[in-house]
């Protein structure tokens, strides 16, 4: 069976992002070209509907962040680089924009630094296309 894969082009080069077996109610990309690590993308409650789970988390590493740390090492980071960053964001559909809507949660290296604003840009699209993926699909609730 083919694993589903993304290409994703950020600021930083081509990224290609292939998913794994679905484990523990997640889907786990790992990351190569441009970029090398994995992302984490379980369901979760839209961001102003506590009660309702719609959305769609991304999370920086191969652990989801509300339940752990990834260590440092494994954490993603551009391909020439030895920085690994830490961060999430949210997926979701607005009724009243009527199209999907994106929260970036603050991304620093494992040092507590702020990415520059390339690293940032790429350290954002890759996730947000994780996100996307899934989200696509009607069984996302039942996540």
């Amino acid at each position: 069976m083919t694993r589903p894969s993304l290409t994703v082009d950020t600021p930083a080069g081509t990224v290609r992002a292939t998913a794994g077996p679905r484990e523990a109610n997640a889907v786990v990309f790992e990351l190569s070209g441009a970029m090398c690590g994995s992302v984490h993308v379980t369901g979760t409650h839209h961001p102003h509907r506590w009660d309702q789970f719609t959305a769609v988390r991304a999370c920086l590493g191969p652990v989801s962040a509300f339940q752990a740390t990834a260590p440092d090492e494994d954490l993603p980071r551009l391909a020439r680089s030895r920085t690994g960053y830490r961060g999430s964001l949210t997926l979701y559909n607005d009724d009243a924009a009527d199209r999907p809507q994106v929260t970036v949660y603050p991304t620093e290296s494992a040092t507590g630094h702020e990415p520059s604003d390339k690293t940032a840009a790429a350290l954002t699209a890759v996730p947000r296309a994780c996100a996307a993926h899934p989200a696509q699909r009607t069984a996302v609730a039942a996540w």
